[in-house]
């Protein structure tokens, strides 16, 4: 059968010819109940449901810079068979890998990727959720390919074959991952009856042939049993009308069988009855220190209407006076928490509660329990708060009356996975919707909350365990909790501290929208400019909402001239974020959104959302910033803290903690964690209020104030501004980034303490004009698919295989990036070279084309909100860009290149004259490529008298 293939001008011919197969196949949208959506939502939806119990909703944005889709499965890790853990994720792996009427493997992933667009899937304990996104005309032809998935794939005996190495690779990945081996041992003290105990990744031995039946027809088996259109839900984006997406999509998935599935029922309880309370210790690969309370309580996603979790969890989570946080932190115990649900399944829910410990709270880990029920006790003794329970609710409408649009590939496989849990009429409106007030379901849920009926999870470095778990081989023990200890005296003066929030000041009661400038510019102006401050404006008239931003940034001399100057700003920053998250964070319950960062050269602060209460939020987080008066208890607390961080480092992925290696060895101002740890550990109080005020007296500051303001909002942010800069602010030095030469090739051989080999191949562009960005770009383009399909579905050589463009300070380059547990470096980087040879002849014209426009299409994507365009206009103004058209001239550039140019750039740059930087870790081999050039230890000594390129920005 050849694909069903309806070009865009042919659409709506296809449309008449197919309506009446249509309306013999579908449920169609007028005759059922159709999503609730926001008034600022000005797309258009509409719900099927198909004859084979499909269900189907349809979402038209003719503006839409990308099509997507997703198809969630209602069947997860949950639903292994007995022994064959992993088997629900291997088959998401294998659905990518060929169908009857698209055979080969690669089939999807090119098409996907030469038309401009994303693939992925994940599996869950319930759910199977797949989803992509293109150029949205291109959306009929990627569908297609899709929606073969669930209707014939092959499951091709090679495939299956191969496809087991990537699930060890992912595995053995994970072996160093402290939430995949905290997870274990969860799933080692469950009760070993319920489907969430077993090991959910999978491995060679879990997905082994045996005697009995092949991993192939087991898998044949499983797809047969739940892969069913009854227990499917699909959500499909795109440019087109309503009309015209129900005659795409209603014959390719009416073909999706419908076996009738079920999702088996979970009747058994999480944990075996009378075995709780468990006191279970854990010890982590990181020096983490993390406390977690966790609580059984009824499967609540049904009463989504009253939300009785979230009622609950934003009132333990809080972290404003009188909470149980501020509490723990005046006491010393704490760094933050967390709230809410752990887990939810189909017959009950996790309410838990996690709490970063300081090494005192470590400790005294019964004393934080006491005060953690001690703030039960005021709710309990308080009572449902209805006045609470409104001021959440309105909290929520507002969020879904003024809801921003996100990534389309987002968008979608967030709702197909909703769809399984709300009814049709509120699949938009469900998370956002709190209107039916019950109070005893919400005294029942706080009576649960009790000692009896909790797990305690303690993670600590000094945790000797005395059991190991079966999967990640993590050091546990487990014993009986004892609840006596959790007497408090009566008189103890943190009982009369704690209390319920008080009503938010910072709920906007001004929602209007401003009027618009006549005339006004398309981009950002200078509208303010002063000693030492230049603020930028423009008022937005395009979103609508009664929302913005201000974003800025502080500079001064001196920030990154040594690791210990470096280490104080990023110290300074942390603190000023802690001392002013108190008063802040109810502001963040209004959607109001902060941040406090540590810059290249200085420190950014940024406040978004409604617009109504900015002024006072950013007044009050200013005024903490030239005199904090940090508490000394709390700065020794967020010091050791900051340095716990940094030592742990070493637990995160190799490939990530390479790529970190590579930025330190390209940019000037950077230095390792070990350099910022010894910084640290030197720094104390007195030294860093030197540094505050140092930096305080040569500052200066540049803004961009863009939303829903007035051309009044810049004086007033002026204003404010003045307050803290000095009178003569100095001048900031320019960044700095490695210049490689042509035919520079050099090597930076990092330890990461894990058995995988890593190496990221750095080649930089030949230099930084538009006609260098746009052809390293799209050799990214160009690569990425192919690489992928080579060097992991083919050569299986490990999970993270990727190749993409990176370009840093505006200097164009590629990255290949592997983490291989089968393969050591020196082969990582001969594969690597192999493909690198291949790309050029193996492109023809119409590939090239094909990239070009995806790469343009991905360039010229549309802003989805206020704060992706205030974002663009941000990297503009920091970029020195003030023309604001950088994204038209790179497409412009793109645009002009000829296969035979880029192919010359190409040789020439990236085969004959490359500027090479390999980072490297050997893992268990300790073997490296042949170098072509000078080797390095430390990326401060390959820096060192090395050329640059420079940014005055």
């Amino acid at each position: 059968m050849s694909p069903q293939i309806f070009p865009r001008a042919t659409r709506a011919l296809a449309g008449l010819l197919l309506s009446v197969l249509v309306a013999s196949c579908a449920s169609l949208g007028g005759s059922g109940q159709q999503p609730v959506q926001s008034p600022s939502d000005d797309y258009g939806y509409r719900m099927l449901t198909l004859d084979n119990g499909l269900q189907v909703l349809l979402v038209s944005d003719p503006d839409t810079p990308k099509a997507a889709a997703s198809l969630d499965v209602m069947v997860g890790s949950g639903d292994n068979p007995p022994g064959r853990a992993g088997l629900a994720h291997f088959l998401e792996h294998m659905l990518f890998l060929g169908t009857d009427k698209y055979p080969d493997a690669a089939e999807y992933e090119e098409y996907i990727t030469e038309h401009g667009g994303n693939r992925n899937a994940y599996t869950s304990l319930e759910n199977t959720n797949y989803f992509f996104d293109i150029n949205p005309e291109h959306l009929p032809e990627a569908l297609d390919r899709f929606a073969q998935f669930f209707i014939a794939p092959r499951f091709d005996a090679e495939y299956v074959d191969r496809e087991k190495n990537a699930v060890q690779a992912e595995y053995q990945m994970g072996l160093k991952s402290d939430p995949r081996r905290g997870l274990d041992v969860l799933q080692s003290v469950m009760n070993p009856e319920h489907p969430f105990s077993q090991f959910t990744v999978g491995s060679l031995e879990t997905l082994a042939d045996r005697e009995e039946s092949s991993i192939r027809d087991e898998l044949l088996q499983f797809y047969a049993k739940h892969y069913s259109a009854n227990v499917m839900r699909l959500v499909v984006l795109g440019a087109d009308s309503l009309d015209e997406l129900e005659n795409l999509v209603v014959p390719m998935f009416s073909e999706v069988p419908n076996r009738s599935a079920e999702p088996d029922p979970i009747d058994v309880p999480m944990f075996e009855p009378e075995s709780l309370p468990k006191f279970v210790q854990v010890k982590p690969l990181a020096t983490q220190r993390q406390l977690e309370l966790s609580f059984p309580v009824p499967e609540y996603r049904k009463d989504y209407r009253a939300k009785p979790l979230g009622y609950l969890g934003n009132l333990v989570g809080h972290e404003g006076e009188g909470s149980l946080l501020s509490q723990l932190k005046a006491e010393g115990l704490a760094e933050s928490l967390s709230a809410g649900t752990g887990i939810a399944w189909r017959g009950g829910s996790l309410f838990s509660v996690g709490v970063a410990l300081t090494e005192k709270g470590a400790a005294n880990t019964d004393r934080i329990i006491q005060l953690f029920f001690a703030y039960i006790d005021v709710l309990r003794a308080a009572g449902p708060q209805q006045w609470l329970f409104e001021e959440q609710a309105q909290l929520a409408e507002l969020g879904f009356r003024f809801k921003e649009q996100s990534s389309p590939m987002r968008y979608v496989s967030r709702l197909a996975s909703g769809m399984h849990h709300y009814p049709a009429v509120d699949i938009l409106r469900g998370p956002y919707r709190m209107d039916s007030y019950n109070a005893e379901q919400l005294a029942d849920l706080v009576a649960r909350i009790n000692p009896d009926n909790m797990l305690v999870t303690l993670s600590d470095a000094s945790v000797e365990g005395d059991l190991e778990s079966p999967f990640y081989g993590v050091s546990y023990s487990v014993e009986t909790f004892d609840t006596a200890s959790l007497a408090v005296d009566a008189a103890d003066p943190a009982l009369a501290a704690l209390h319920l929030p008080g009503p938010n000041e910072f709920i906007a009661d001004d929602l209007s929208l401003v009027e618009l400038e006549q005339d006004a510019p398309a981009v950002p102006v200078l509208a303010h400019e002063s000693v030492g401050q230049k603020i930028w404006y423009r008022q937005d008239d395009e979103f609508r909402l009664p929302k913005g931003v201000i974003q800025i940034g502080f500079r001064a001399p001196g920030v990154n001239d040594s690791v210990a100057s470096s280490a104080k700003a990023a110290l300074y920053a942390s603190l000023l974020s802690d001392k002013v998250n108190e008063f802040a964070y109810p502001a963040q319950l209004a959607g109001l959104g902060f941040g406090i960062n540590k810059l290249s050269r200085g420190l950014s602060v940024r406040v978004s959302g409604y617009n109504d209460k900015q002024q006072l939020l950013l007044s009050r987080l200013l005024a903490n910033v030239k005199a904090p008066a940090f508490d000394p208890e709390r700065f020794e607390n967020v010091r050791r803290d900051m340095i716990r961080s940094l030592k742990n480092s070493v637990a995160q992925r190799p490939s990530s903690q390479v790529m970190t290696d590579l930025r330190e060895a390209l940019h000037y101002g950077r230095w390792d964690e070990r350099a910022h740890i010894d910084a640290l550990e030197n720094t104390d109080l007195d030294a860093l209020n030197d540094w505050i005020g140092a930096f305080w007296q040569r500052a200066s500051a540049e803004a961009l104030v863009f939303g829903n303001y007035a051309a009044g909002e810049v004086d007033t942010v002026a204003a404010i501004l003045a307050n803290v800069l000095p009178a003569q602010p100095g001048e900031v030095p320019a960044k700095q980034l490695l210049r490689l030469d042509p035919g520079e090739a050099l090597q930076y051989r990092v330890d990461v303490p894990h058995d995988d080999a890593v190496l990221a191949w750095y080649l930089q562009g030949r230099g930084k004009s538009w006609d260098d960005r746009a052809a390293t770009a799209l050799a990214g383009q160009v690569m990425k698919s192919g690489f992928f399909q080579q060097l992991r579905t083919e050569q299986q050589l490990g999970y993270v295989v990727s190749a993409f463009s990176w370009a840093q300070l505006n200097v164009p380059g590629l990255v290949m990036l592997i983490q291989s547990p089968v393969a050591d470096a020196a082969a990582l980087a001969t594969a690597m070279e192999e493909f690198m040879q291949g790309v050029q002849p193996g492109l023809d014209e119409a590939q090239f084309e094909r990239h070009k426009e995806a790469l343009v299409s991905d360039i010229l994507r549309p802003d989805k909100n206020i704060g992706e365009r205030a974002d663009y206009y941000w990297r503009a103004i920091n970029a020195r860009q003030l023309d604001f058209e950088s994204r038209a001239q790179l497409a412009a550039a793109v645009r002009a290149l000829s296969l035979a140019d880029w192919s010359a750039y190409y040789r020439e740059t990236f085969l004959e004259e490359r500027h090479s930087l390999q980072v490297i870790s050997p893992g268990r081999w300790d073997l490296f490529p042949a170098p072509a050039g000078a080797t390095f230890d430390s990326a401060q000594s390959l820096k060192s008298g090395h050329s640059t390129y420079t940014a005055h920005w």
